[in-house]
């Protein structure tokens, strides 16, 4: 008999519920009944109970919504705010429907904030980032050139809506850049050939101001902003070979105290959010422009003097530039209020 104790318990509690669940249907349907033959005074005390519990949330939407009809042909302003703002603490995404509802209502609820006060999500994608160069720097009089590689970024986003088409978009990031350098020297015998990639990892902060075109399914938008970034690592892999002779081995070398602390940046985006659930998918292509220096002439040939002399390697003076391609997924949060006083 004990074995089977706990599941009579839970048919007990299953039954109550469902019989509450039912019960609380039945009441709002008496409800609706109620303020149809216009026995206003009624419905608060008919609804009060199964708003504090038995409700679905569909339901309690539509019982805080009569309850704020009812208040507001009573004349009672202060109760049909309050009914306001529960129904649209209950459903953030509650819209009002101009054809059918009430001009009272409608008024009523356009005296609420009912739009995001701001999002917050995530984004990841890739960069492809190359050196603008500003001087040259030469360890030889060979020929040399930078190239392209592709990094990763992971950032913390957030959008902060000042007006429908204008939001403020700040953002905390962490973005490894990796670029190529190839140095070559010709004799008429032999060539020297030097490979090197540099991985540089920064923490950065965007912060750009958005345009939003809200009249399409999706939602198009183009940006402009500034970037800081703080350097974390930096490191050079390079090898050097020789023609018809054996190669110098591939080396590494921190390259961070030849690189500066700080860089800044000028932003550039265009992207699209597409709605999903509670938030938004967003897909962003996005340009920056190097603003300040990542080196110094100082530190041109390297704090380690066999990179010039055995690698063939120094350090032109550059600004970066860097094409990014992210998508990720922002969620709105509300937070419903009374913006003026009834008049």
């Amino acid at each position: 008999m004990k074995r089977f104790l706990p599941f009579f318990i839970l048919t007990i509690v299953a039954g109550k519920s469902f019989a509450q669940l039912a019960s609380c249907a039945q009441t709002l349907r008496l409800a609706r009944s109620t303020y149809e033959q216009g026995r206003l005074h009624e419905i608060p005390t008919l609804l009060e109970k199964c708003l504090a519990s038995g409700f679905s949330q569909q339901e309690k939407v539509e019982a805080y919504k009569l309850l704020c009809l009812s208040y507001i042909y009573l004349e009672e302003p202060e109760k049909a705010d309050e009914a306001m703002l529960n129904l649209l603490r209950t459903d953030h995404y509650f819209e009002i429907n101009r054809t059918t509802d009430p001009a009272e209502f409608i008024a009523l609820y356009n005296t609420f904030r009912t739009k995001p006060i701001y999002r917050i999500g995530g984004r990841i994608g890739v960069n492809a980032t190359s050196p603008n160069v500003v001087a040259a720097v030469k360890a030889n009089d060979g020929k040399s050139k930078y190239a392209s590689k592709i990094g990763i970024q992971v950032h913390l986003t957030s959008e902060v809506p000042l007006t429908d088409h204008l939001s403020l978009n700040p953002e905390l990031g962490f973005v490894q850049r990796k670029f190529e350098y190839t140095n070559k020297v010709e004799f008429t015998d032999t060539t020297f050939t030097t490979a090197a990639v540099e991985t540089q990892n920064w923490l950065t902060l965007p912060v750009s101001l958005r345009y939003q075109f809200t009249s399409l399914s999706f939602k198009p938008y183009v940006a402009v902003g500034v970037e800081g970034d703080y350097l974390l690592a930096s490191s050079l892999t390079g090898s050097r070979t020789r023609k018809g002779y054996q190669f110098i081995e591939e080396k590494s070398f921190d390259m961070k105290l030849n690189r500066e602390k700080f860089n800044v940046s000028a932003i550039i985006s265009a992207g699209a959010q597409f709605k999903l659930g509670g938030g938004f998918i967003i897909t962003e292509v996005r340009f920056l422009y190097g603003i300040t220096k990542v080196n110094s002439v100082k530190a041109g040939y390297g704090i380690d003097s066999s990179l010039p002399f055995e690698y063939g390697y120094a350090d032109s003076i550059y600004k970066l530039n860097s094409l990014s391609v992210t998508a990720g997924y922002v969620h709105n949060i509300f937070n419903p209020k009374k913006l003026n006083k009834r008049k």
